[in-house]
């Protein structure tokens, strides 16, 4: 389960960690997609997208199994895994959004109301809610 507490030691570490692993695997599997002769875009974005998410659902379950979920590094894995969806979540809202014209509200604004709110919503949860 979820530790407020060691959440709050790991967090940015964490955050920083679900930056990286959304991004490379997204800038990966763009430039793979490219050097392999198709275009970057739709299909570029589309792949490297499609390979941004983590499972936290085995995460969790694995490191359950191994019973250190509630070590600072467990818990760091965890977070980076929550916030890393949550940043694919909004890659996907981004991928879907660029088909037909392009709209600078729901492809740019959105997407980053959206992190604004990830983030106050971490926030809130760390400072207010364990307590």
């Amino acid at each position: 389960h979820f530790d407020f507490e060691k959440a709050r030691i790991v967090g940015p570490k964490a955050c920083c960690v679900a930056v990286l692993g959304t991004i490379l695997p997204f800038v990966t599997g763009a430039l793979l997609t490219v050097i392999y002769g198709r275009p970057l875009m739709p299909d570029g974005v589309s792949v490297g997208t499609a390979l941004a998410p983590t499972s936290v659902g085995i995460a969790l379950r694995l490191l359950g199994e191994a019973k250190v979920l509630q070590e600072d590094f467990g818990q760091a894995i965890i977070t980076a895994a929550f916030v890393d969806d949550i940043l694919s979540l909004i890659l996907f809202n981004v991928l879907f959004s660029l088909r037909g014209d392009f709209q600078v509200v729901p492809v740019v604004v959105f997407p980053i109301l959206g992190i604004i709110f990830m983030v106050l919503a971490m926030i809130a949860a760390v400072k207010f809610w364990p307590k």
